[in-house]
């Protein structure tokens, strides 16, 4: 190694050096940005829950980042439903005893903008949203 080492032009060096240190990088940084925390992202989101006579309870996913649950008991048509929010992500825990499929149960948990629980019998929806965000729909 040594012997090619002095066949080796500066820039040679420069190159094989700049690689090295470039490869790295590229193997590490994404290592730094899983571990960097998304607490600003979170601050501008809201979970909304939508009922029947279109009233709205909006609950910032900041608020639930906490040991225990936030449990909310939403009335419907078909009965009660409760909704549980933790570490960022909401679910429709129990939805009444009296809807047929239970679809909205099965969605299990959303944590991001966009995927949205809809439980029609009981006309309750539940989505998150930046509060201020530029867009004021989404299409696909």
């Amino acid at each position: 190694m040594m012997r090619l080492w002095r066949f080796l032009t500066i820039y040679d060096k420069v190159l094989i050096i700049s690689l090295i240190l470039l490869s790295v990088i590229v193997i590490f940084a994404p290592v730094g940005f899983l571990l960097t925390d998304n607490s600003d992202s979170d601050s501008r989101h809201v979970i909304v829950i939508q009922q029947t006579n279109n009233s709205q309870q909006r609950i910032p996913i900041k608020n639930t980042y906490q040991k225990e649950p936030i449990y909310v008991k939403v009335t419907g048509p078909l009965g009660i439903s409760i909704i549980e929010a933790h570490n960022g992500k909401v679910r429709l825990k129990e939805a009444p005893p009296e809807d047929p499929e239970k679809i909205c149960e099965k969605t299990g948990w959303i944590g991001q903008p966009g995927p949205m629980i809809i439980c029609v019998p009981n006309q309750v929806s539940i989505w998150i949203e930046q509060e201020d965000a530029e867009l004021d729909g989404v299409s696909w």
